[in-house]
């Protein structure tokens, strides 16, 4: 079995709703099990926080095969849950919005959007760094929010929601990522040496966890395995 870094194994594969970072932690998941989801969101926060994991896992959530319908715990072991996470899944489409920005690349989207999944529920767009697209490119994807086909949903990763169109914002369900608690982070790190057996001091989760950004602590995890972390 090849070695995988420690980082990739505690990535969240599940459980959106119930994590600690969004500021509406059971939206989500009422939105799923009332089958109301919208057709657009917004996930902002501060870079790194998990804005682009929270949307995989979102669309696990809605594409998961475990149930006839959207659930709100994807099963992470059906065909559609394991390609999301792995990146490969045809009906979620990954676009980094920093290099696609323009007018051209948005309205191949568009013209993309108009076609059924391949095999899902629904075809997703994860649009990360959205606000770099530009003014002329969300006015062309201004009108497939004003009348969405009933397959497709948009989801956009933002550090600056503030420079996204009103008319954009308005069309979209947007949730806010804050940091995780000091005391938050300390229990999961605790957590995870646990499950690693990686033996750690009190001192040194603590000093991990002081940390300014929680993918820094998890880098951590990632230079050694069974070593103590002093």
């Amino acid at each position: 079995m090849s070695y995988q870094f420690s980082h990739v194994n505690i990535v969240p594969k599940s459980s959106p709703m119930s994590s600690a970072r969004t500021t509406s932690p059971a939206t989500l998941k009422n939105a799923i099990e009332q089958e109301r989801t919208a057709h657009g969101y917004i996930f902002s926060g501060h870079r790194g926080i998990g804005k682009t994991t929270i949307a995989r896992i979102l669309a696990m959530a809605l594409n998961c095969r475990s149930s006839e319908k959207p659930v709100a715990e994807p099963c992470g072991v059906c065909d559609s849950c394991v390609e999301i996470r792995a990146g490969n899944s045809v009906d979620v489409i990954e676009i980094d919005a920093a290099t696609n920005r323009g007018i051209d690349e948005i309205r191949e989207l568009r013209e993309a959007a108009r076609y059924r999944p391949a095999r899902d529920r629904y075809k997703i767009y994860i649009l990360d760094e959205a606000h770099q697209i530009t003014d002329a490119a969300f006015n062309a994807l201004l009108k497939t929010l004003e009348e969405p086909p009933g397959h497709v949903i948009f989801m956009m990763a933002t550090t600056q929601p503030e420079d996204i169109p009103q008319t954009i914002r308005s069309r979209c369900q947007h949730f806010s990522f804050r940091a995780v608690k000091f005391e938050q982070i300390v229990g999961q790190l605790r957590d995870l040496c646990g499950k690693e057996n990686i033996p750690a001091d009190e001192d040194a989760l603590a000093l991990l966890a002081r940390g300014r950004r929680w993918f820094r602590a998890r880098r951590a995890f990632s230079t050694g395995s069974g070593d103590r972390v002093k």
